[in-house]
């Protein structure tokens, strides 16, 4: 993705924030909206998982498979503070490998990475939010192409934790998604 790209994406993506009702610092978003493009420019194609707004109190639906893949537990890194600390570049981009979601608190600081999210129920979510018949929970969802599990965990993280806002990566095809009290916000296909 080339810089006028992205900064056409970022400018869109900010609109949105500020439109949003979700309480969480538009500044703080764009920022991790834009720490993700820039990993997306960068990298080949890869899965990502990410909570912003995460709250300690929701530490039930967590589990963590490979201890070894949690690498912010006892280092926080503040992504406001990314592009000061490239050690700190290096360790968000190390995640890309990780299977699970990467949490990060309401001030911005990177907690947990490799987390398993479970218990959300998508199925029963996505029939709260959009009721009907429909193929899939991808079209129930309001996906415009088939998503898998990556992105199911993640809307449904967005409605179940309140007060996040909760990005994804498609590792098949690269797309970026941004979901907001269980709806897509921003999708970049």
């Amino acid at each position: 993705m080339d810089k006028k790209k992205s900064k056409e994406i970022i400018f869109e993506i900010e609109k949105g924030f500020k439109e949003s009702n979700i309480k969480l610092p538009v500044y703080l978003k764009l920022e991790l909206a834009k720490l993700i493009l820039n990993l997306i420019g960068r990298k080949k194609k890869f899965g990502l998982f990410v909570i912003l707004g995460w709250q300690r109190k929701w530490g039930k639906f967590t589990d963590i498979s490979d201890k070894t893949q949690d690498i912010f537990v006892k280092r926080h890194i503040n992504i406001m503070k990314i592009k000061k600390r490239p050690s700190g570049r290096h360790d968000v981009s190390t995640t890309i490998n990780f299977d699970g979601a990467i949490l990060i608190d309401k001030k911005g600081n990177i907690i947990h990475s490799g987390v398993i999210i479970e218990g959300l129920w998508p199925k029963v979510v996505a029939e709260k939010i959009n009721p009907g018949q429909f193929k899939d929970l991808s079209e129930q969802f309001g996906f415009k192409e088939k998503v898998h599990s990556r992105h199911l965990a993640a809307i449904t993280s967005s409605y179940i934790f309140k007060n996040t806002t909760v990005f994804t990566v498609s590792e098949e095809t690269n797309s970026f998604h941004i979901f907001e009290n269980g709806k897509i916000i921003y999708s970049y296909v």
